[in-house]
């Protein structure tokens, strides 16, 4: 089994279902947040659009995009590009040898720091998790049903759930 393989196939497929759950939405409900989230639900998007291009910039070692504006929201149509671009590259970089370290240079904590791609990895896969739950928490408080996004859906979506 392609464990890394499949949680980034998931990550890519909740992406595109949360993606397209939100577009039907109005302005004003795109910029809905709630305490405890990130931020609105548009805001939200993107910076999990941007932080995919910029954890696999770092793992393939390639140029990063230029991050999208949270505000204004850049629209659907260049929000799925820059996933597709992301999910891709993050499918890929699961892919590719995991028996290095990567440099990290950022904000949360500050400074520079080396660590195993496999770290890194988890981290890119907790981020997308944790802020899609919380576009789907603000959904929620709007009354509007957020789309299933665990492993189950995924699995079924796939084929891989065989009934005995």
């Amino acid at each position: 089994m392609d464990l890394l393989g499949e949680l980034f196939r998931h990550n890519t497929m909740m992406n595109r279902q949360l993606v397209e759950a939100c577009r039907p939405l109005s302005p004003e409900q795109l910029d809905t947040t709630v305490d405890g989230t990130y931020g609105s639900i548009a805001a939200t998007l993107v910076h999990i659009a941007n932080a995919q291009v910029g954890y696999a910039a770092r793992l393939l070692d390639i140029p990063r995009l230029e991050s999208l504006p949270e505000d204004p929201f850049p629209g659907f149509e260049t929000l799925a590009a820059r996933f597709a671009i992301g999910d891709s590259q993050l499918e890929g970089a699961a892919q590719s040898p995991s028996d290095r370290d990567v440099e990290v240079t950022g904000d949360d904590p500050v400074g520079t720091w080396r660590m195993p791609v496999s770290l890194f990895l988890v981290q890119a896969i907790n981020h997308g998790t944790e802020h899609r739950s919380q576009v789907a928490t603000i959904l929620t408080q709007l009354g509007i049903e957020p789309p299933d996004m665990d492993g189950w859906t995924y699995f079924d979506a796939s084929g891989q759930l065989i009934p005995v």
